[in-house]
């Protein structure tokens, strides 16, 4: 009898939250979440909880191209403007007046929230584990140690920075502020499978090493922590996909012909991009796996995939500079999509998420937590 009063409450309940729940096109349109003395465990984590944002990974995460290439000025300024990686539109950790990032969302909910990456400049092309060193000296953008170029051997070495600049803040407390760390990269690593200059360092395998090792390093190095992986996209698909909108894709091809893609050449190079996505992607779900078998009270780690199919996909996904990097509506839509998935457990998140400029954004109850399962 008890069981039953019990089961019909907890069933209540539940029908209350999700009656109250909503979804809105902007995250000004939320309502704000009931105040509360924030967890001391990670399996009551609500959005609001979180308190600093980092991110690493490659030119997607840094934002490059998210603008386009802009042919109503003259071509010198929209040449130089392309080139920008405008950071503070990053959909994981942008954090411009107005902009649709998941910075932004938690934001809205934690107004103390800290960590985010502003504005725009000029790419910093990385083509070499020696490149850590140099971005470093000049980078001044927080926790957001990104470059373009990156592959997963230099998540390392981006951690290490990220680190140092956490424990130099004085006015966060490293050791009891809950912490997201986002991480997405993997598209270096797909084009450069046919090069023979570091190809051996690309494989699913030394890949699947390089993330591993940077997770491992969070956990012990940094308390009170979630680890948000996001699985990198299949670049195969988007060759095919946007070979017929040249007119699109104003930097497609440079002069020489090349995509700046090595296994974009051919039908053969191609075949390994996918072969090599599906092998990250299954590195990225045994990396989460392990922490699911591993849990503790101040660390988990999420797996975002992107299973995108991008033969259904509209243009406007990607950026006019050269149909790789998403644009600024991309960009927009993978916050919305990556926000919503914290919410849900990994058996429920959708396979195969289609791009939709009128994509809604989840609004949290005081109910929710982010979900760890």
């Amino acid at each position: 009898m008890v069981k039953s009063i019990i089961l019909n409450v907890l069933s209540l309940f539940t029908l209350v939250s999700i009656s109250l729940a909503k979804n809105v096109t902007d995250i000004k349109d939320c309502p704000a979440l009931s105040r509360r003395t924030p967890s001391v465990n990670i399996n009551d984590l609500r959005v609001d909880d979180i308190k600093i944002i980092g991110a690493l990974g490659d030119s997607v995460t840094a934002g490059f191209g998210i603008m386009g290439f802009d042919r109503t000025v003259p071509l010198s300024i929209a040449s130089q403007k392309s080139k920008l990686e405008y950071r503070g539109l990053s959909y994981s950790i942008g954090g411009d007046r107005g902009a649709g990032t998941m910075y932004n969302y938690i934001n809205y909910f934690q107004p103390e929230v800290f960590g985010a990456s502003v504005g725009s400049r000029l790419a910093g092309i990385c083509t070499g584990k020696i490149a850590i060193y140099i971005y470093s000296f000049y980078s001044l953008l927080l926790f957001f140690y990104i470059f373009t170029g990156a592959i997963a051997m230099n998540l390392d070495g981006e951690l290490d920075y990220l680190i140092s600049t956490m424990k130099s803040i004085k006015h966060i407390d490293f050791e009891d502020d809950w912490k997201m760390i986002n991480i997405q990269v993997g598209s270096n690593d797909m084009c450069g499978a046919c090069n023979t200059s570091y190809m051996d360092k690309v494989t699913p395998e030394k890949y699947g090493n390089y993330v591993d090792s940077a997770v491992d390093k969070i956990q012990s190095s940094i308390p009170k922590v979630i680890v948000n992986l996001i699985s990198s996209f299949d670049l195969s698909q988007l060759f095919e996909l946007t070979a017929t909108n040249s007119q699109y894709c104003v930097a497609r091809k440079d002069e020489t012909g090349d995509t700046g893609c090595s296994c974009a050449a051919n039908p053969e190079g191609l075949n390994k991009m996918k072969e090599f996505s599906k092998g990250y992607d299954q590195k990225l779900l045994e990396i989460y796996k392990k922490y699911q078998s591993n849990k503790s009270n101040s660390f988990a780690v999420v797996y975002q995939h992107c299973n995108f199919e991008f033969s259904k996909f509209s243009m406007e996904f990607f950026s006019t500079l050269d149909c790789f990097h998403p644009s600024l509506k991309g960009h927009t839509w993978l916050s919305k999509i990556f926000w919503n998935q914290l919410f849900l457990p990994q058996s429920q998140k959708p396979i195969h998420p289609l791009f939709n400029t009128e994509e809604t954004i989840y609004c949290p109850t005081d109910s929710d937590r982010i979900n760890i399962n």
